[in-house]
This record gives structure tokens, sequence and C-alpha cells, in this order.
């Protein structure tokens, strides 16, 4: 080593050794503040949750969605309260929900940490403070209410015949007929209908394309390292296009529906501005004879400026076609397995829906959907596919910024008290409250009858009853319970009543080397998964 060498060495090893100092005193005292002075150090959980949150990665990511049957098992051994990562309390008791899970009478922000999971910081989904988040789903919910989806019903419908006819034509080809391909063919069909004016043409193409519905799950996989390591869509955002694209597949297909998006947006803006340019497509809104969510929220609502921008629009509408395909469509494939397996409900399904007489295409005064949700045995059996399909199978922080959370809860003959403080995550798992024995009896078991009515039920079932209403939270609850409720459950009654009706295809269904194991939710990606095998629900139609 030369002389110049040496003396930079010398002046340079001081530099490091103190660097090398700082990180260890950094994570030394980070360690010291998570085990002992942190706001919820007194909580009770595993030590190695409180000091790292590589112990989630460790579950969620290498162990495949995992963590939230952990989380179960850490209740069981810590109570109905634990600490599950250095700041968040998960809470496994159904009377706290309300308490986390509040309406406008107080203040609820999303935990960054879980809300960055998506990459849409700019959706109302992905909005972390309480008076942005109102802003953002004020110019949702005008579109999304019960009214306005009602007035989409013959939109939805269309969709739902169109699906049913292709049912029918492949079923006849011989083909086994992959429902679980076919719903998210069908929801992100309705999705590209009601956002954008347009469907993505998916139920014409071959089996479905069964590469949408792998897609949408990859992506929902993906959310797990996306918690973790947010910066990963940024560097990637940063990389051209093509470069990414021939280094990572599923990133080229994001980036196409995302740059397919963006063109739709400034499409639609352009012709709410009666501007005319090559980028707006001929016919392009043209033919489309209702409203939008991007013409609503362009038009109807009052949002600022700032939020009408294309980045933002573009991310509520890729998050709208993301949770609107994959949640309807496991639904309903739930449901049209338990359906298929058991005779009994099929056979009873079938004479309800012969009996009400629903209205004919010819018969506009008369609502499919009214008529479909007072049919009292559907309406069991749509709450029933609720309830076990869950909704999402991933907990959901909520944190109350200005106001200390009061727990007081009993389990196995003992009392828990704790006072959760404010700004601290709070979460609760929609899945542990509908599979919960002291809810609802058998719960896994699909059993529609726990949902019917009587004239002479006692008050002790009557307040079962409304029990088992109550926690049955599939879409969440309070100020950001999911915006797309209402139009899930009108795909789910119209597509329904067009398959079990009469002459409906889904009356020659049989299911095809399925079992339970195929809905049943086995990973957590954000999203409820079956087993990674898994080849779907399948069936044949029986020749007539």
């Amino acid at each position: 080593m030369s002389l110049l060498g040496t003396l930079d060495f010398i002046l340079e090893a001081p530099i490091l050794l103190l660097a090398s100092a700082a990180a260890c005193a950094y994570v030394v005292v980070g360690a010291i503040y998570r085990l002992h002075f942190s706001p919820v150090a007194t909580f009770p959980g595993p030590r190695l949750a409180a000091l790292t949150y590589w112990y989630e990665f460790y579950y969620d990511v290498i162990r495949k969605g995992s963590y939230t049957w952990r989380i179960q098992d850490l209740h069981d051994k810590y109570g109905p309260v634990v600490r599950i990562n250095p700041q968040e309390i998960h809470v496994n008791d159904a009377a706290f929900y309300d308490s986390v899970y509040v309406g406008s009478s107080r203040r609820t922000e999303k935990w960054n940490y879980s809300a960055r999971m998506f990459g849409t910081s700019l959706a109302a989904v992905g909005t972390t403070g309480h008076d942005l988040h109102r802003l953002r789903r004020s110019g949702l919910n005008v579109f999304f209410s019960k009214r306005s989806i009602s007035k989409l019903e013959p939109t939805v419908q269309k969709v739902v015949d169109e699906a049913s006819a292709r049912l029918e034509s492949c079923g006849a080809a011989c083909h086994v007929l992959n429902l679980r391909d076919f719903f998210a063919a069908f929801s992100a069909d309705v999705i590209g209908e009601v956002a954008f004016g347009s469907r993505y043409g998916l139920l014409h193409k071959e089996d479905f394309e069964p590469g949408w519905q792998r897609l949408m799950m990859d992506l929902s996989r993906a959310t797990h390292l996306m918690k973790q390591f947010p910066w990963a869509y940024g560097i990637l955002n940063s990389i051209p296009q093509t470069a990414v694209s021939l280094l990572h597949p599923l990133t080229k297909r994001l980036f196409d529906i995302r740059n397919d998006i963006r063109l739709r947006v400034e499409q639609t803006r352009l012709a709410v501005s009666g501007i005319s340019s090559k980028v707006h497509t001929a016919s392009y809104l043209g033919a489309v004879d209702h409203p939008t969510v991007l013409h609503s929220l362009l038009t109807v609502t009052n949002l600022p400026s700032p939020e009408l921008e294309t980045p933002r629009l573009e991310d509520e509408a890729f998050t709208l076609l993301g949770a609107g395909t994959i949640t309807t469509a496991h639904t309903l494939t739930t449901i049209l397995y338990h359906i298929l397996s058991k005779a009994t409900i099929k056979s009873r399904l079938e004479d309800e829906l012969s009996q009400l007489g629903l209205a004919t295409a010819d018969d506009s005064s008369k609502s499919k959907w009214t008529q479909l949700e007072k049919a009292p045995y559907l309406a069991a059996i749509v709450s029933e596919g609720l309830r076990l399909s869950f909704g999402v199978s991933h907990r959901l922080p909520r944190i109350s910024p200005d106001t200390a959370l009061h727990f007081n809860g009993k389990l196995n003959e003992k009392e828990y008290e704790y006072t959760i403080p404010p700004g601290v995550p709070v979460s609760m798992t929609s899945m542990f409250i509908h599979l919960d024995p002291t809810i609802y009896t058998s719960p896994q078991d699909f059993d529609p009858a726990r949902w019917l009515t009587s004239p002479n039920d006692s008050e002790e079932r009557q307040a079962q009853l409304q029990r088992m209403k109550h926690y049955l939270v599939p879409f969440s609850r309070g100020t950001r319970i999911c915006v797309g409720m209402n139009l899930a459950y009108a795909e789910f009654y119209l597509m329904l009543g067009a398959l079990f009706s009469p002459d409906g295809v889904g009356t020659r269904m049989e299911l095809f080397e399925t079992g339970k194991e195929d809905v049943e939710c086995m990973h957590d990606f954000f999203n409820p998964s079956p087993r990674l095998d898994s080849k779907g629900v399948r069936v044949v139609l029986k020749t007539t």
C-alpha cells in the first residue's frame, strides 16, 4: 500500500468505526424502546414480533400468507388482545368490533404500514388521513349508493345474460368449466362497464382468460412484499417500462393495465369536456347509455381540481378493478360450490326461484334485483356465502388518533382489561368473527337455514339472528366500509337468479373433480386463497 493510501485509510478508519458504532447503537436503542418504552410495550405477545417486522415477513412472505393463522395461535396463548408487530395490536373479540370500525362519530385513520400494501396511495382505499379519506370517499359514495346502482341494474343484467349464454355454449361443447376463472372474468367485465363504459371482453376469451384471475391473485399476493418494501414500487416506476417488462412479466401486465386505465381516464375527460382528439377513439362513450365512475367523478361530484388529476383517478380506477374482481369472484365461486355440493340446497333454491315469477326482459317496470332480494332462501344463501368467503382474509388496521380505546373481555373464564392509547394501530380479522362458534353454530358448515326466520321464532332465536346479522362483516364497517358493497350485492343476486331460475344453466351443473379444499381459505394474500395447487371449482353441464 502506498504512503498516500495508508494515510487515507488511517483518516477514514475512525469514520467507519463511528458509523458502525452508530448503526449498532441505533439497533440497540430501537430494540430497548420497542420492548420497554413503546406505547404498546406492556401488551402481551412474542418478543420477536415486538422487536421486528421480519417476524410477520417470515409468515406472510416465506410461509405464503400464513400469519393470520399464527395470530390465531397467539390469541390462544396470550388472550384476546395481542401485540403482533412493533406497533400493532390485534383483537380477537367480536364485541370489540364496533369500537374499532366506527362511523363519523369519531375520527378514524388508516395505518400507513398497511395502506401502502396496495401501491395506490392516491386512491381512497390507500388514503391514511381521516379528512382526506372522507373527501375522496364522498366522490365515490355518490356513484355507489344503492339508489345509483339500482339505476345500473339493466347494465349489470346485460353482462349477466351474456355470461350465462357463454356458460351454456362452452358447456354444450363438452368443456369442463372453471367457475373461478368464469366469475373473475364476469366481475371484471362488470367493473369495466361500470367504471369505464366498456368491458374487457374476458367472458368471450378462450376458457374465460384464466390468466386474468391468476394475475389478480399474483398482485394480491404481492401486497405482503409491498407492505415490507414500499420503495420497490417507486423503483419499478422509475425504470423504463420496456426494461422492467423484460425482467418481470407480471410487472409488464400491471403496466399494461395501468396504461389502459390512464387512456380511459383521458378519453373520459375529453368526452366530458367535448374536446375532440385522436386520443379520443371514435365512438368511445358515444354508445354508453349509462353513467360511469369516471364520468361521475369528473362531472357530478364537487371534488377540488387536484383530486381530479389523472394520476389520482388512475389509482382510484385501478383499485376498483382489482377489488371488484377477486372478492366478488371468490364469493360467487364459494356459493356455487356449496349449492352444487348439496342437492337439498340446490333443489330448495330452484323451487323458490321457480315460484318467484321473475320479471321478463320486456317488463322494465320491475326490478329483478328487488324481487330476488325478497326471496328468503336465496338471501340466506348469499349471507352464508359472504360469511364463509369472508370478504377479505387479512386484518384491517385502524387508528383512533384522538381517543383511547378501552377493552373489557373474557376468555376461558379469565377477565381481560386494556386501555389502548390514541394513535396505536388496532386490527381485527373478519374470518375469525365469521367462524366464531359462540356466534355461529357449526361455523364451518354451509347452512343457509341458520338465517331463516319464522313467525314462531322465540325471543331467544330472534336475538340469535340479530347477533348473527350484526357480526356478518364481509364489507367491514364504519367510514371505510367497502364502497362497492351495493354493486357486489347486485352481481350476487342477479347472477344466482339467472343461473338457478327455471331453464338456468346452473340447474344442469355438476361438480367435476372438486372438493371443499378448492374454496377453503388456506392462504391470506389479503384476498382469500385456496390451496396453491387447486385447479379451481370445476363443473360440467348435464345433457338434457
